[in-house]
């Protein structure tokens, strides 16, 4: 019986989240399509009819979730509130997404040590190189926003916060037992902004 396009396309969806778990718990390497497939609890041929092979498949992994993760965490830059207030909550719900979240925390193991082995991977990398230019941008902008209270200049400003997203996602990749308890989540971002830029007078 054919299938619907929405069917194949719930499958695709299936067989990519599927493949993100095994290639963070097994790695490039020991990841098979055949545990991929029993995992989405689809056929190994059904994989093959979406993705040509298993560094298709690491592509797509990467690009699909690496969008889908950044227009979530996008939505905190556009608030209202003071440009620290919405750095602060910025950064506490990056921390807190590799704290609970498994899926951001494999896929943070999945671009920090597994796409590394894989060979000439392309867009998915891409997709996540995009996903992290859109946040310096928006971060230096946020960052331009409060410039005369800077506690340090711009550059070592925006420095220090992406020294400090690139740093948890290694944490979250290699030792997540370091990361902290989600309740402290918040309070460590607000330390690093505190910590850049100085209270507005009233």
């Amino acid at each position: 019986m054919r299938r619907t396009a929405a069917e194949a396309a719930e499958t695709r969806q299936a067989i990519i989240r599927s493949a993100l778990h095994r290639f963070a718990r097994d790695g490039w390497e020991a990841c098979s399509l055949v545990a991929v497939a029993r995992g989405a609890d689809v056929t190994r041929g059904a994989v093959y009819h979406h993705f040509t092979g298993k560094r298709d498949l690491l592509d797509a992994v990467l690009s699909e979730h690496w969008r889908r993760q950044g227009e979530a965490l996008f939505a905190g830059l556009d608030a209202s509130a003071l440009p620290e207030a919405r750095l602060t909550m910025f950064l506490a719900d990056y921390l807190r997404r590799l704290c609970e979240d498994t899926a951001f925390r494999e896929l943070a193991v999945v671009t920090v040590v597994v796409a590394p082995q894989a060979p000439a991977l392309k867009s998915g990398l891409q997709q996540k190189t995009a996903v992290l230019a859109q946040w310096s941008e928006d971060l230096a902008r946020l960052l331009v926003e409060c410039e005369p209270r800077l506690r340090a200049p711009l550059a070592v400003a925006r420095f220090s916060i992406t020294a400090f997203l690139y740093g948890a996602t290694l944490t979250a990749a290699l030792t997540p037992g370091d990361l902290p308890e989600p309740e402290c989540c918040e309070a460590t971002a607000h330390a690093l902004v505190a910590g850049l830029i100085a209270a507005a007078t009233p």
